[in-house]
């Protein structure tokens, strides 16, 4: 017995993950066989070996993702990636204040730089959950493989604990952007207070324009003017004359 808790206490921290992952896999295993009907320890037990799995895949490849950041090819690309989640994420805040105005979005920079850093966090979940799907299915290709040329069974039982701990991040950070999409609205009355505060101003000096308006000039002779009613930010849209 002593020598067994020895062994465990050399494993390697990201395969004591993976391996409390698998305990938790049996321990799902057994409540779902004897507790068909506690739906919600299901879930629990669920969630725990996807964290688990998460932890150990993340805790195996950081040194790899530290080493690419110090070469200066592997600098470059992430900095490429970076700037592609940043533009990623202004394409949805476009998106977003055109949906929340109703109005050409370039019209408003404010607005879309402002919801810009909101997503970017939902923009890089979505890269990421790409990137990680790729490297999931590869690592399941690479496993299998092994499986078949009969290996030893450690090898074959660490590649799936890496793919199942890829696959979780896959879906974790897929449910951020899902989470982002879904509640996309609610940002609206949000984008309309900053819209009136950074890009509605007043201009007192043209013809036509009341002292106490705020607006909004747009192609065509068409102005846009920002009033608070109710605590509501209201929006109308008129020709300039």
């Amino acid at each position: 017995m002593r020598n067994f808790f020895q062994r465990i206490s050399n494993i390697q921290p990201a395969y004591k993950a993976h391996l409390t992952g698998f305990i938790f896999i049996g321990i799902f295993m057994f409540v779902v066989i004897a507790f068909p009907t506690f739906k919600g320890t299901h879930q629990s037990l669920l969630f725990l070996t996807s964290l688990a799995f998460a932890i150990g895949f993340s805790i195996w490849c950081w040194p790899t993702v530290k080493k690419t950041w110090e070469h200066p090819v592997g600098r470059t690309l992430i900095v490429i990636l970076h700037l592609f989640v940043i533009l990623l994420s202004a394409i949805l805040a476009r998106n977003v204040v055109a949906s929340a105005l109703g109005l050409p979005p370039q019209d408003f920079e404010v607005s879309v730089s402002f919801i810009t850093l909101l997503f970017y966090i939902p923009a890089w979940s979505i890269v990421v959950s790409i990137l990680v799907g790729v490297f999931t299915f590869i690592l399941y290709i690479i496993g299998l493989i092994i499986g078949a040329f009969n290996r030893p069974f450690k090898e074959s039982a660490k590649l799936f604990g890496h793919a199942a701990g890829s696959l979780a991040i896959c879906i974790y950070t897929s449910a951020v952007f899902d989470f982002a999409n879904k509640n996309e609205k609610s940002l609206h009355p949000l984008v309309r207070t900053v819209a009136l505060i950074g890009d509605f101003q007043s201009a007192k000096a043209y013809p036509g324009i009341g002292a106490t308006e705020r607006i909004r000039l747009h192609a065509n002779g068409v102005i846009s003017v920002a009033t608070v009613e109710n605590n509501t930010v209201v929006i109308r849209v008129r020709k300039y004359e």
